[in-house]
């Protein structure tokens, strides 16, 4: 979310939890365990939107935070902020957008930063803040605001601390929990679970199929996906096209015992250099980079 917060404000980017790369990377499971935690928040039907404590716990997981460019900018913004309550006697109220142009940082970023109370110091905890309700656009500088260098941990509470920890430990969980319903080469989703007994054998054995054509029996490699180390080669296969009517089909027929464990059907062209031409591709491995 980080990455695709970039330097906008948090209340006004949203994210699509059934739009990539959302869609094929978080569970359901894994948006809710957010907003519970408060992290996020729901907006509309699987749109969530980061809060300023989300946006806090996630400077510190990714360990932005403690990024020297992270440092730097945070210093330029306290400077910033630091002239305007210099000599003074009270609190300064000045424009977000102007502290944008004195900073050089963008209006979004310093937005973050002001809701989250990033800017607050580790001891005395006196950071910028919104003036009265001109959230987004006032910003008050206490007259004892000072430049000591900022802990984004410090801006979270014994209890938020303690809710990252117990965040990452349920995230790996659902990691766990959402590779058993993968393909672990190419993360396609399982399709298919099945049972078939063996009584000869006195078992019963589970397989599970994968939209990409991997299966398993019993956690074991039945059939490889074309993803996979394991996938036949292009010359573990025949292809020989065979016309029919007028058009030419192609069905890659298997040389190897490896080759006979995948399924690949047939294809069709208009000539017959080119179903054999689709039925070799049809049946190379593939390459997740391309």
């Amino acid at each position: 979310m980080l990455s695709e917060l970039g330097d906008e404000a948090i209340d006004t980017t949203f994210f699509d939890a059934a739009q990539p790369p959302f869609s094929d990377q978080v569970l359901k499971t894994t948006w809710e365990e957010l907003a519970r935690q408060k992290y996020v928040e729901l907006i509309g039907p699987a749109q969530y939107r980061l809060t300023s404590q989300g946006w806090l716990v996630g400077l510190e997981i990714s360990g932005a935070a403690q990024s020297p460019a992270y440092q730097e900018r945070v210093g330029r913004l306290l400077a910033a902020m630091k002239r305007h309550v210099k000599a003074r006697t009270g609190s300064a109220i000045v424009q977000l957008r102007q502290l944008a142009d004195e900073s050089g940082e963008p209006e979004g970023w310093i937005f973050n930063v002001i809701d989250s109370k990033a800017s607050a110091t580790e001891n005395q905890r006196t950071g910028a803040r919104w003036h009265s309700g001109d959230r987004g656009r006032l910003v008050e500088i206490p007259v004892d605001f000072n430049l000591e260098p900022i802990d984004i941990a410090a801006a979270l509470t014994v209890e938020h601390l303690e809710r990252i920890r117990q965040l990452e430990e349920r995230l790996e969980e659902l990691k766990a929990e959402r590779a058993r319903f993968h393909c672990p080469y190419c993360d396609a989703e399982i399709s298919d679970v099945g049972h078939q007994d063996f009584p000869d054998y006195h078992c019963v054995v589970t397989y599970e199929t994968f939209a990409c054509g991997y299966c398993t029996a019993d956690g074991f490699e039945e059939s490889p996906c074309p993803y996979g180390p394991h996938w036949p080669t292009v010359e573990e296969f025949e292809f020989v096209a065979e016309r029919q009517g007028g058009l030419w089909v192609c069905l890659p027929r298997a040389k190897t015992a490896r080759a006979r464990q995948v399924h690949i059907s047939q294809v069709i062209g208009q000539t017959k250099e080119e179903a054999e031409e689709k039925a070799r591709k049809a049946a190379a491995p593939k390459n997740k980079g391309h």
